[in-house]
């Protein structure tokens, strides 16, 4: 009974609020630190939702983050899905906010010509994001920086263009 309630009150909160947009979203994710050591600025594709509320907005928005390692490796293959769930206010043109989320990453390769490389994990973290809105024709577009903290011990920086539908 409790999970009905909880989907139901998901359901209808799009359909309580002032506005609903749905986009697409492209970009680059870019390690620091550690990960800076392993991996190479990565290229990302997703989508988002966001949902207006009459003095903040709550956005959600999935992505898959093609990993590039930072050293040449036999059959590599990485992925991260970011989940993220947060609010954001405005300022005019300007938004920020904050919110949870979740990475989920899998990195498989080749050791040597016997041993095969791979793993899998999901890291509980939060973001921060910063960025702008800017009309374009009967849409809108948005360009945006987030700092995803990964488990809260690695910090990847994302730049992404998204386009609302």
């Amino acid at each position: 009974m409790k999970t009905a309630l909880l989907t139901l009150a998901i359901v209808a909160l799009p359909l309580a609020a002032g506005v609903t947009q749905y986009g697409l979203h492209g970009g680059v994710m870019m390690p620091t630190g550690d990960a800076g050591d392993a991996y190479n600025m990565s290229f990302m594709l997703g989508g988002q939702i966001l949902v207006h509320m009459p003095m903040y907005a709550i956005e959600g928005s999935a992505s898959y983050v093609f990993l590039q390692p930072d050293k040449d490796l036999e059959n590599y293959s990485a992925h991260m899905i970011p989940l993220l769930v947060g609010v954001r206010t405005y300022n005019g043109p300007v938004f920020y906010g904050a919110g949870a989320a979740i990475h989920m990453v899998s990195e498989k390769y080749d050791l040597n010509p016997d041993s095969t490389y791979d793993e899998s994990d999901s890291y509980f973290g939060a973001y921060g994001t910063l960025g702008t809105t800017v009309p374009l024709g009967g849409n809108e577009m948005e360009l945006a920086a987030k700092a995803h903290w990964v488990d809260f011990d690695h910090i990847w920086i994302s730049l992404q263009a998204s386009l609302y539908l």
